[in-house]
């Protein structure tokens, strides 16, 4: 297990500084990095392995991975990159399909995918918990703090934390994509009323991501791209993970379809249309990744915020991220559909729990397993029990329409329940 060097808390430090100042305090200088991993003892980074040398059957690690041939064969997506590491190794990771639909590219392994959701945990919820860590941002901070415009009427007593764990009282969404007046579309979205009293009741809402990665730009003092960069990725050597992908990365990017508004297909770009219109870096939705990047980033979570000598969280600040922090709901009274499972059902910070019947993770998991379900369908579960963990990416694109069947023809298509379940089935050691 990696044992723990916390940085001296900077609350103090801080106090009475300008907003400058206080992030030129916190970034990361060149000299300061090198010290500290000099100094942090090594965390176990992956390498490759065989399914045997961890507890697992390479016959049912290669069934699980013909699930997913199969279904890029039938044409339910162009292309696929599945992962599966267990103990720090790496026990398979295959490309499939094409990056195109209908066309011959094909997807290899360093492929990009457009992972939506899987935003709020890799960029969103993470630079939250960095900032908490560092004394800038409080869980219990109201919002109106660092957005003055979302403290009007009811709202001023929602925190962050109401914010991280989806029970911040917003609504799912609302639609602003063709506000001319970007500036302009941020204030209406923070000035939307309340649906329900904050802490009630869990409601997945981009909403409340969009406002949350406006919260952390506002703390931080730079974009959420910038911060993520520099706190996250970079240290993790996720190199290929970014917000609008470079015209040299968009290159080996899967596209996920085309878009009527903007005609033309869609690669490269974040396919949500009002994401896209607010410029690609929101909180909720925005990042590009690879299979290995984030396998990175679930090693580091496994390992309880660290990789190799690069110390992102906390210890107990990963432990509160994958834990139940919405009491207030039961996966009994929720769990009853596919897309109730996506809305409803409890929730960590940033991240979706396990649950019996309708998870995206399937329905061997252990209890206190965690992951997130991207609508572009792209999928990742974490199995900590069991030290275990997938990565499913694909191009199948947002469900058209996006509605409850649209939601459910999606999640069958790509059968990431399917393929989680081969997963676990393929370990032998219990």
């Amino acid at each position: 297990m990696c044992s723990e060097h916390d940085s001296f808390n900077r609350r103090d430090l801080l106090r009475g500084l300008g907003r400058a100042a206080a992030v030129a305090a916190l970034a990361p200088t060149a000299l300061s990095t090198r010290v500290a991993e000099a100094h942090a003892p090594a965390c176990r980074e992956l390498t490759d392995g065989s399914p045997e040398s961890v507890g697992m059957s390479s016959k049912r690690v290669a069934d699980a991975l013909a699930r997913v041939q199969r279904r890029a064969d039938d044409g339910l997506f162009p292309g696929a990159v599945a992962l599966i590491a267990r103990r720090g190794r790496i026990v398979a990771h295959q490309a499939f399909g094409t990056r195109v639909r209908g066309e011959d590219e094909p997807v290899t392994r360093d492929t990009l995918f457009d992972l939506l959701s899987i935003t709020k945990v890799v960029a969103t919820a993470t630079s939250a918990l960095i900032l908490v860590q560092d004394g800038v941002l409080g869980l219990n901070d109201p919002v109106g703090d660092y957005l003055p415009e979302f403290a009007e009427d009811d709202k001023a007593h929602v925190t962050v934390r109401d914010m991280l764990r989806f029970t911040a009282g917003l609504p799912l969404d609302v639609s602003l994509q063709h506000d001319p007046d970007g500036e302009g579309a941020w204030r209406r979205m923070a000035e939307e009323p309340l649906e329900y009293e904050p802490g009630t009741q869990v409601l997945y809402s981009d909403l409340t991501y969009r406002l949350l990665g406006r919260v952390v730009e506002a703390a931080a003092g730079m974009d959420l791209d910038t911060f993520a960069k520099a706190r996250i990725w970079r240290p993790l050597g996720m190199r290929d993970t970014t917000f609008n992908p470079s015209p040299a990365l968009r290159a080996r990017t899967a596209a996920t379809g085309f878009s009527a508004a903007r005609g033309r297909l869609v690669r490269g770009e974040v396919q949500d249309e009002q994401d896209y219109a607010l410029g690609g870096v929101v909180g909720c939705d925005g990042v590009f990744s690879t299979a290995r990047d984030l396998a990175t980033f679930c090693q580091m979570i496994l390992n309880g915020g660290q990789y190799g000598r690069a110390r992102i969280l906390r210890r107990h600040l990963v432990d509160a991220m994958v834990s139940n922090q919405t009491p207030e709901v039961s996966a009994e009274d929720t769990d009853v559909s596919p897309l109730s499972n996506l809305l409803s059902t409890p929730k960590g910070y940033g991240w979706e729990l396990a649950t019996p019947r309708f998870c995206t993770g399937g329905m061997r998991l252990r209890k206190g397993s965690f992951g997130k379900a991207g609508g572009t369908g792209a999928f990742l579960w974490i199995d900590r029990r069991r030290e275990l963990f997938g990565i499913l990416l694909t191009n199948h694109g947002l469900p058209t329409p996006f509605d409850e069947p649209g939601w459910n023809r999606m999640i069958d298509a790509v059968g990431s329940a399917e393929f989680f379940d081969g997963i676990v089935h393929a370990v032998t050691d219990e």
